[in-house]
């Protein structure tokens, strides 16, 4: 088994912190994992990408040339990794900042999910977007255990953290729930 994933959007969106989770989740559920961020100005707004690897085996590069998934936060990330997928592969796609007549390929899936209002919505803020996200891409393409990622949102709850672990799970189950 072989996964190949990749989000992007704005810095603040919690790009780094969705990629870093599933890879966390991975890890939990005894499979080899890769988290690769980068970012430059991303907390001033500027874009911030991050590439997960998962597999059964041992990862040898944690490069890609065609993901098998992207969760695309903003329409500048949309526009640029839309190209990137394999032909058949996923993109859980953010319409509360992405135009899905953006869209130039008909060989992929696309989870269309206002993410930044049903966060609003859900728990007050636009901060879980990120997870509402999640949610919808564990729905499409169940890589790791729902449990397992609730499992790390309890296990971090600790300080300041321990404030967004009811929103962090309401957004996840915001997502898985859905219906495009």
């Amino acid at each position: 088994m072989l996964f190949e994933f990749m989000t992007a959007g704005f810095g603040g969106q919690g790009i780094l912190y969705l990629g870093d989770v599933l890879a966390g989740a991975a890890l939990r559920e005894g499979r080899n994992a890769t988290f690769l961020p980068t970012y430059g100005a991303a907390m001033r707004g500027g874009t911030a990408n991050c590439v997960v690897i998962i597999s059964d085996k041992a990862i040898g590069a944690m490069t890609l040339d065609q993901p098998h998934a992207a969760v695309l936060m903003n329409q500048p990330s949309f526009e640029k990794f839309q190209a990137v997928l394999r032909p058949g592969g996923l993109i859980v796609a953010n319409t509360s900042l992405v135009d899905p007549s953006s869209l130039r390929r008909t060989d992929l899936r696309v989870v269309w999910i206002p993410a930044t209002q049903i966060s609003k919505d859900v728990v007050g803020t636009e901060r879980s977007a990120n997870i509402v996200a999640l949610g919808a891409l564990l729905k499409a393409e169940p890589i790791v255990e729902t449990a397992t990622i609730e499992a790390i949102f309890r296990d971090g709850a600790t300080g300041k953290r321990r404030a967004m672990l009811d929103k962090n799970l309401a957004a996840l189950r915001a997502g898985l729930d859905f219906q495009d």
